[in-house]
């Protein structure tokens, strides 16, 4: 199950509230679910996974949950990250209490007791995050409750702006790119939690332009063989600018093009040397990774890698050049 989808409006109003509660609770963790008003309680979800995220997005009466000792001793200790899109809430936990408003964003800890109780009907985005991805990421974190994702507001926005855009994309059950998604989305939350001025890696040396150097060049590999894929899209999907898309892939040597041909030639090298791909036109192996136009693929190509598709494919043992 990679979408799930549901609405209270299917059921009759005496039945929402119990259905609405079988669903969160089946697909994201053990609660307590508390309605305000439970006659006009009314709510519609919907949920992606990518990789080892379950994603969420609630449009929801106000509403208080609790994550009680009782539902603790689950063994459940995701991260859950709560991106409120819309309305206002109080989350709690270990007793420190966060008033949050539109575009706040906060960290729930599964494996301790809190509540966030939404004080109006509210609209917002939940990340279940396994917490070894992002304690790989900042290792030297000694709390995630009640972490808010304000370190770094560039990288919040960024990571509202990638959500909001990629959502509803088909990855189509590609799982390299559902894994490419996942990371992406792990880097943005650890980078607004201050992953720059914590880890010890190369990505130290310019902070976070280097996190954000990394999401462009993933959204790249994610997302290369569609054919309109470009700066100003990857821009879009971001919420940063088409020039400082630019900016970010010049200390690669590389521009934004030569990275993306570069992805669609490595992806058509990989279906070349695929005995179960030997009678696929070449023609057709051209446009499913990106390419609008053939001669363009195969003067490309020619120039990466010193031979056309057919000497790759008809080669004993997947002829090589110095790629």
């Amino acid at each position: 199950m990679d979408r799930l989808t549901f609405s209270t409006d299917a059921f009759r109003e005496h039945e929402r509230f119990s259905a609405y509660y079988a669903s969160v609770v089946r697909y994201s963790c053990g609660l307590e679910l508390r309605p305000q008003d439970p006659s006009r309680f009314r709510a519609d979800l919907e949920l992606r996974r990518f990789g080892a995220i379950d994603a969420m997005i609630h449009t929801v009466a106000a509403l208080e949950t609790i994550r009680t000792p009782r539902f603790v001793r689950d063994g459940d200790d995701a991260l859950m990250v709560m991106l409120l899109l819309d309305g206002r809430a109080h989350q709690t936990q270990f007793e420190d209490r966060h008033d949050l408003n539109s575009g706040d964003a906060i960290i729930c800890d599964l494996a301790y007791p809190g509540a966030l109780d939404l004080v109006t009907d509210s609209k917002l985005l939940s990340l279940k995050i396994p917490r070894m991805a992002l304690g790989v990421a900042l290792p030297h974190r000694p709390r995630f409750a009640s972490a808010r994702l304000d370190t770094d507001p560039g990288a919040r926005r960024l990571l509202f702006g990638y959500l909001a855009s990629t959502f509803n994309v088909d990855l189509g059950g590609d799982i390299r790119a559902a894994q490419l998604h996942q990371n992406h989305i792990v880097d943005l939350v650890a980078l607004a939690l201050g992953a720059g001025g914590e880890t010890n890696g190369p990505a130290e040396q310019d902070g976070a332009q280097a996190a954000r150097r990394i999401a462009v060049i993933r959204e790249i590999e994610a997302f290369a063989t569609d054919p309109a894929l470009d700066a100003a899209t990857v821009a879009t999907r971001l919420g940063i600018t088409v020039r400082y898309v630019h900016h970010l892939l010049e200390p690669t040597g590389r521009t934004f093009s030569e990275h993306l041909f570069d992805r669609r030639l490595a992806r058509a090298i990989e279906v070349l040397r695929d005995p179960a791909q030997g009678l696929r036109r070449i023609a057709d192996i051209a446009f499913a990774v990106g390419f609008r136009d053939l001669s363009y693929f195969n003067r490309m190509f020619r120039r990466k890698y010193g031979g056309t598709p057919t000497d790759i494919r008809l080669a004993p043992n997947g002829w090589r050049r110095d790629e």
